[in-house]
């Protein structure tokens, strides 16, 4: 079997598990030179032999915690690693991808973490073992040896086939959840669309399909479990005995066997079968580990977002050379050069479904042009988008950021017109947003998303929809603010709302495939 760790880390575990099994098998000696002399009456020096009994016994203990420690450390930072290539590669394109990217970040990559940090562990700690004891035994009694030699290789034999299943299983059950969570997610985000089109029977019936499945799949992982425990006892409690009786019938009826040696055979041979079990156990917990990795490294795996479309330019905001953008197979802009200018608000509008949010998110660098060039001033960006996400944080958090203090964040609320509706909350600025519920209206919800942007002053701004929801009065004075704005930076705005062009610079229609100047308002 293959383990994903390097060979200077296996041989490094190899090398503190032979130490501690040898400090086992040294302790074993001397204990059962004290109990053969105390039985059998034998010439000993006690004090030595309880010395060395002692320090070996010490000695395996500390290697033995050592190995976990060190091998628990070396996972970690393995699955630290892991996860840095999944943020990395949080450049999905879909809602989808990005649920399914967050379900292996927070999920598959979590179930995956016993693989590393338990089986591999497992398997070069048992091997080593196995290796040790069988040589221990054929030098005390070959007899015993064979027995263990020819019993041992049943138990892996069979986990290696119940793993195998095992693994599939998992893969099924980690495509379900994802399946679930996606659906479950949608459906959040689309409640009133199923009230409004009465389709709660079929989405309650799509959720049960995939809650059946994942609940089939699971059970049979749990079948395979209960198996493999049953066997796995089985098979032990068998080789063990073997042992016993071949001791047994040396002790009574052939008499050719010391006490010491009885004694050290009965007593290494438990040590391995249990070695041998807990192989068997954590081969099956493995392979359900690496059926949830499959996931996660399908996802690692996946192709970057090509990103070599993006230059930079110094003279404008943003420039498209031959830009071609699509979505599926729909051509949204087609062959198109603009450029946008540094200081002033840029309008785009268009028919919905003409392609003005991807033209947003193209600059970005979220979503990858089919051919062209799109040079842009700086990654100094921010983005107002037409839909966020609240992680669960307070108001103060999610508007500052970490980066700006409370008296900063108050004033951005009060020239957004915010400030008396949060002061009117218990908890002020610092009231939770929990499962993505926080107390304010559609139309505050939107000036809190900016903000956020716009406590930050960047140099260029991306907003989709800035007025959307927002009554009269409001949405004039977030007007007031946006002039005031444009004179140091560059706002680019998908709007619906004809107003905002009062205030716009410059004017783009996109429609049939072209972005064109626009008549101002």
């Amino acid at each position: 079997m293959k383990l994903s760790i390097s060979k200077k880390h296996i041989m490094l575990y190899s090398l503190i598990v032979a130490a501690s099994i040898i400090c086992y098998i040294a302790f074993g000696h001397h204990l059962s030179l004290i109990l053969e002399s105390i039985v059998m009456d034998t010439d000993l020096n006690m004090s030595q032999s309880l010395l060395y009994m002692s320090a070996f016994f010490l000695s395996f203990i500390v290697t033995d915690k050592l190995y976990d420690l060190y091998t628990k450390r070396q996972a970690n930072q393995s699955i630290e690693q892991k996860a840095e290539w999944l943020i990395e590669g949080i450049d999905v394109k879909t809602r989808r991808e990005s649920e399914r990217m967050m379900n292996a970040l927070l999920v598959h990559l979590e179930d995956y973490r016993p693989y590393e940090t338990t089986f591999i562990p497992t398997i070069i700690k048992t091997s080593v073992k196995v290796v040790l004891i069988i040589a221990a035994l054929f030098f005390i009694d070959i007899y015993a040896g064979a027995i263990l030699l020819f019993t041992a290789p049943f138990i892996p034999l069979y986990y290696v086939l119940v793993g195998l299943q095992t693994q599939e299983e998992s893969v099924k059950q980690a495509t379900r959840f994802d399946n679930i969570g996606t659906l479950f997610l949608n459906l959040i985000r689309g409640k009133d669309t199923v009230k409004n089109t009465d389709s709660k029977q079929t989405v309650t019936k799509r959720l049960e399909e995939d809650n059946e499945g994942f609940v089939k799949e699971t059970m049979h992982i749990l079948k395979y479990a209960f198996q493999s425990t049953m066997m796995l006892e089985f098979i032990t409690i068998l080789g063990i005995g073997l042992v016993a009786l071949e001791i047994a019938l040396r002790i009574i009826i052939f008499e050719n066997i010391s006490f010491y040696t009885a004694f050290f055979v009965l007593l290494l041979a438990p040590e391995f079968y249990n070695a041998l079990k807990v192989l068997g156990t954590e081969f099956h917990n493995g392979k359900l580990a690496l059926g949830s990795y499959d996931r996660v490294q399908a996802l690692i795996q996946q192709p970057k977002m090509n990103t070599a479309y993006r230059g930079q330019t110094t003279e404008e905001a943003v420039r498209g050379h031959n830009l071609t953008i699509s979505h599926d197979d729909k051509i949204l802009l087609n062959e198109a050069d603009f450029s946008f200018k540094k200081i002033g608000l840029t309008a785009i509008t268009g028919e919905s479904g003409a392609g003005k949010t991807t033209l947003l998110r193209s600059i970005l660098g979220l979503h990858e042009p089919k051919s062209g060039q799109l040079e842009v001033l700086t990654t100094d960006i921010g983005y107002v988008s037409d839909q966020v996400y609240f992680s669960d944080t307070t108001i103060y958090e999610y508007v500052s950021a970490g980066s700006h203090d409370a008296s900063k964040v108050k004033q951005i609320l009060e020239d957004l017109n915010l400030a008396d509706s949060i002061d009117n909350l218990e908890k002020g600025i610092h009231t939770p947003i929990v499962n993505h519920d926080i107390p304010l209206s559609g139309g505050e919800i939107v000036r809190l998303k900016m903000a956020r942007v716009l406590i930050e002053r960047p140099a260029i701004i991306i907003m989709d929809e800035p007025t959307e929801f927002l009554d009269a009065k409001t949405e004039q004075l977030v007007m007031k603010y946006l002039s005031e704005l444009k004179q140091d930076a560059a706002i680019i705005a998908v709007i619906h709302r004809r107003q905002l062009l009062s205030i716009a610079d410059d004017h783009y229609v996109l429609s049939d495939g072209g972005l064109k100047r626009g008549e101002p308002a």
